[in-house]
């Protein structure tokens, strides 16, 4: 219920200050935004994040699935070695 609240409270105290700042405003942050999703930067970051999911969706894939050998710089689905809460 705490969370709830907090974002109604977060949701209602944006929406006031993005009415008291007005259109003029909302058109210099909404050009800013334009030349960042236009960079070069953004597009290389979208790319290294992409694959970074697909890693992960293949690597739980093969955790789900119980294979036994998922390749040669992985560890297996239960191997615990070096974990340090399982002492």
């Amino acid at each position: 219920m705490r969370f709830r609240t907090g974002v109604l409270v977060g949701l209602a105290v944006g929406y006031y200050y993005g009415a008291k700042a007005g259109r003029e405003r909302y058109y210099q942050i909404d050009a800013y935004l334009e030349r960042v999703r236009t960079s070069e930067a953004y597009h290389g970051l979208l790319e290294r994040l992409g694959a970074l999911a697909d890693a992960g969706i293949e690597h739980t894939t093969l955790l789900v699935r119980g294979a036994t050998d998922p390749g040669p710089n992985r560890p297996g689905p239960f191997d615990y070695a070096g974990d340090p809460t399982l002492n």
